[in-house]
């Protein structure tokens, strides 16, 4: 007998309208089993963690458990930012806002919580304070909030010295490889330990870890102690949260382990589902196109702001999705909305929560159909917004789309390339190699650096302004830098060509203040552009 088919998950914002949260529902065709919420893990982990997110999220879905996962506020799509206040006091309040979400779309009386590293910490803390959590999924738990940021802040410091940058240290807090905690959320992190719990979580616990996890003895003991059933598991497989996402494969074993554990828990008595409207919230969920459809976030002009500005396409940098590394773009998209530009920040077919086309792998930097999806994303946003002005902007992959689309496609106004990769006209692994980064010799590398300055030179000829920005010494325009010199400083003379190289960062600009740089020169690209076109 055929399965009935699920239905499709559902993007939306809940919470009070003062701090929307974002958050996918994946509803079940016949439950089987506890609803889910999905507590995602914080800051790099989090970014890393996405793909596979989603795919626990489907699995689970189709054995019959409907799922929430969702953006704590501050990260991903949710509203806010790392230096609001009250951070840790806001994300347990959160998580209590996704429990009751999940309760009212689900009918669920006693769900249960998953939490990917920080993630795992909060929904600990927030379990033991409820009476309604079936089962907790600690997955590589941080014992303490405290000894998260000491881990992510000491390996932000060992990448500063093995990729040395240059500005001082972000004050009133700690970097943390991207992300940012305020000294009062470091405080409050510090008071959140497992160690202290007066109440299980809940009645049963699954514990992943992949190696011995410091305090683990002590942690069984505790949660044993306070009356739950724990399962504890060491598991392989997860180095997922290591690896740079485009490199990355799933973590079945572990995936599957959750959802096998998970069907194991009884189902609860359930009551009348009803799905409450989402939470008004100036950016929204968008779909187009066709086979897959394309999904994106749509970030309209402030109110009040001018109206009459280009619209902004921001595209997928690597195989991150459309919140950008480091949550990038989810700041631009604010910055530029709040000066009146429309912005659709999009996930091509493979990346982020817009499926494969048909007949190809996932997570794929370069996808097949991805300047064709870069059409649809253009159409979506002239009948969204009224406007035939179009600024494409893209970080490493995103960056080399965004150069084709200006070489091949109709005419945009702008295009911003931060650190391109291959401009889609370099031999990726010629670019990577030390070996052709010193053949100035190689006439084969000569002639792909040549159709690099000659695709800028018909971009400015066309009469679309274009702007590079790169870290120095980036592969892809080092490359061209080598082998092209001559070519690339005729090009840096051209009219409506600028290149501003922005030293001191990384690939994907990592350092708070390497962020804040790149933020205004793309900002004001943008606005000195629409002056000029006045």
């Amino acid at each position: 007998m055929t399965a009935p088919p699920l239905p499709a998950a559902e993007p939306f914002y809940f919470g009070p309208a003062e701090r929307p949260l974002f958050g996918w529902y994946h509803g079940t065709a016949s439950a089987r089993g506890p609803g889910v919420v999905l507590c995602s893990a914080l800051g790099l982990d989090g970014t890393r963690g996405y793909w596979s997110y989603r795919h626990l999220a489907e699995r689970l879905s189709a054995a019959g458990m409907a799922v929430l996962r969702f953006d704590w506020h501050g990260t991903g799509d949710s509203s806010g930012d790392d230096r609001d206040p009250d951070r840790v006091a806001t994300w347990l309040a959160d998580l209590d806002l996704a429990i009751e979400e999940l309760k009212r779309r689900s009918g669920t009386t006693r769900p249960a919580l998953v939490g990917l590293r920080a993630g795992a910490t909060l929904a600990a803390q927030v379990a033991a304070g409820r009476h309604d959590i079936s089962a907790v999924v600690l997955w590589i738990p941080a014992l303490t909030g405290a000894a998260w940021v000491a881990e992510m802040a000491k390996l932000h410091k060992l990448y500063l010295r093995i990729v040395p940058q240059a500005g001082a240290p972000e004050p009133g807090g700690e970097e943390m490889l991207g992300s940012f905690a305020a000294d009062q959320t470091i405080a409050a992190l510090a008071k959140i330990d497992l160690m202290t719990l007066v109440r299980r979580p809940a009645p049963r616990m699954l514990v992943m870890d992949d190696g011995p996890l410091r305090g683990g003895d002590q942690l069984r003991e505790k949660l044993v102690g306070l009356g739950a059933e724990v399962e504890w598991t060491r598991h392989s497989g997860q180095k997922f949260l290591l690896m740079v996402p485009h490199r990355a494969t799933l973590p079945d074993g572990s995936i599957n382990l959750i959802v096998t554990w998970l069907g194991t828990v009884p189902a609860d008595e359930t009551i009348e589902s009803s799905a409450p409207p989402s939470t008004a919230f100036t950016e929204r969920p968008v779909r187009f196109g066709g086979d897959p459809e394309v999904f994106g976030i749509m970030v309209p002009p402030a109110p009040g702001a001018r109206v009459t500005r280009p619209a902004v396409l921001l595209l997928n940098a690597g195989c991150v999705n459309r919140t950008g590394p480091h949550r990038l773009y989810v700041t631009m998209a604010r910055r530029l909305a709040a000066l009146g530009f429309p912005v659709l920040r999009v996930d091509l077919a493979g990346i982020g929560d817009t499926p494969a086309s048909p007949n190809t792998p996932e997570n794929l930097v370069y996808p097949r159909d991805g300047l064709a999806e870069i059409g649809l994303a253009l159409d979506f946003l002239q009948a969204e917004t009224g406007t035939d002005r179009f600024v494409v902007v893209g970080l490493c992959s995103g960056a080399d789309l965004a150069f084709q689309a200006a070489r091949r496609g109709r005419r945009l106004e702008g295009v911003v390339m931060m650190n391109p990769r291959t401009f889609l006209e370099l031999d990726l692994g010629r670019v990577e190699s030390p070996t052709a980064q010193s053949a100035a010799s190689d006439d084969a590398a000569i002639a792909e650096a040549l159709r690099v300055t000659a695709g800028l030179g018909e971009i400015s000829r066309r009469g679309t302004d274009a702007l590079l920005v790169v870290s120095r010494p980036d592969p892809g325009i080092d490359f061209v830098d080598r082998h092209a010199a001559g070519a690339m400083r005729e090009a840096e003379e051209l009219p409506c060509f600028r290149r501003i190289d922005v030293p001191g960062t990384d690939h994907t600009f990592t350092t708070l203040a390497s962020q804040r740089r790149v933020l205004d020169v793309v900002t004001d690209q943008l606005l000195a552009h629409d002056r000029a076109a006045d």
